[in-house]
């Protein structure tokens, strides 16, 4: 038979009472007053759950409004750059009209030069001319000198001073054309920097837009940071909420009498073979069996025979791997030996749900589960419990 399971009174059965009479303080401590609280909690979770619903359709509104915010930003910022770069080519085209207008007037100041001194040397030669051609009647008079050479001066002369005012008149020309030229290029350059002035006014006028804008869309980023953060409080909030709506499901059953109502029809937590039962004599010495240890293959699902809160899923010295769940009213049934486990401290379980599986944890020679079904942390007759319809064979003794 099985020699290593927790005899009626033994170190490992007090670590175990010790276990269940925790468990059983906690659920009791938690259910003072869960009739007045279960109800808040319902309207709590509601008014979360709505509270989650329009904040997130804010997230969403708020991060629509961002992208579209996004792209009018990005439009801005390329009118910026256009009207950047459009005043950078203006400001290299007026430097060219600026270097050609102080060429210009280079050449206007050279012009008006020469002008004047081809003015001046025609003055003087007029003056010359005059004086030439009075001394040179007298001296024909006086001299008999002959008078075809005193023609030839005064011819050369006259040619002399048309081509002195013809060269005036040449330049003055020149002059005009020059100045003219000045005059447009001038006139270029005044209407490239009313352009510029334009250009930068409008530089000036996006730029403080996509100032703005990206103000507007740090204030839009803060409020989805904010809400953001929010949701994330609300979301723990809820799973508080759940976990003491569980608590309080559970505190509910267990001043429901709902185990107790089911006593004589709950099945077993696996179908096999009963090899030892509640109170037989174990082989070694004189120690009693506190439950049922039902052989079955290793692998098979263990299933929880009534609905409760999980309160223990762990190792335990002589019980290998072991579940216990409470049903409320101080009831409990423990699951021991099991391969490995399904639920975990705090979960709540329906009638029926897998729970474990079948191992040999808890140093018996075959696999199996070991059952107890405690009240008020003390061992009770499974018998009086489970239904005798649940295919569970007995082992021939």
């Amino acid at each position: 038979m099985l020699s290593r399971l927790p005899p009626t009174f033994s170190p490992v059965t007090t670590a175990l009472a010790l276990v269940l009479c925790f468990s059983t303080t906690v659920l009791l401590a938690s259910t003072a007053n869960a009739e007045q609280t279960i109800e808040g909690v319902e309207q709590d979770i509601q008014s979360t759950e709505q509270r989650l619903k329009k904040l997130d359709e804010e997230i969403k509104a708020s991060r629509a409004l961002k992208q579209k915010l996004a792209q009018a930003l990005k439009d801005t910022e390329m009118k910026v750059g256009e009207r950047q770069s459009r005043i950078k080519g203006l400001n290299q085209d007026i430097e060219r009209y600026n270097a050609q207008l102080n060429k210009l007037d280079e050449q206007i100041q050279s012009e008006q030069s020469q002008v004047e001194l081809r003015k001046q040397v025609l003055a003087e030669s007029i003056r010359r001319a005059q004086r030439l051609g009075a001394s040179t009647g007298l001296k024909v008079a006086l001299q008999n000198d002959n008078p075809a050479e005193a023609d030839r001066i005064g011819v050369y002369t006259a040619y002399f001073m048309r081509a002195q005012q013809n060269a005036i008149a040449r330049q003055q020309e020149n002059l005009s054309q020059i100045s003219a030229a000045h005059a447009e290029a001038l006139k270029n350059r005044n209407w490239l920097n009313h352009i510029k002035k334009k250009a930068a006014n409008q530089f000036n006028t996006y730029k403080d837009e996509s100032t703005n804008q990206k103000k507007t869309i740090a204030k839009v980023q803060s409020k989805i940071t904010s809400k953001t953060q929010t949701v994330a409080e609300l979301k723990l909030d809820q799973e508080r909420l759940q976990v003491l709506m569980e608590e309080l499901r559970a505190a509910q059953v267990a001043k429901s009498g709902y185990f107790l109502s089911g006593q004589g029809n709950y099945p077993l937590p696996v179908k096999g073979t009963i090899q030892a039962r509640f109170g037989d004599v174990k082989s070694v010495g004189k120690l009693r069996w506190n439950g049922y240890f039902i052989t079955a293959p290793a692998g098979t699902a263990v299933r929880s025979i009534a609905d409760g809160s999980v309160v223990y899923s762990d190792w335990l010295q002589g019980f290998g791997m072991l579940v216990i769940v409470d049903h409320g009213d101080n009831y409990m049934t423990l699951y021991g030996g099991n391969r490995n486990v399904a639920v975990r401290k705090e979960d709540w379980v329906e009638s029926g749900a897998t729970i474990a599986t079948v191992g040999d944890s808890g140093g018996q020679k075959s696999s199996g589960v070991y059952f107890e079904i405690r009240h008020n942390a003390k061992p009770i007759d499974p018998k009086e419990w489970v239904s005798a319809r649940n295919g569970v064979k007995s082992a021939k003794k």
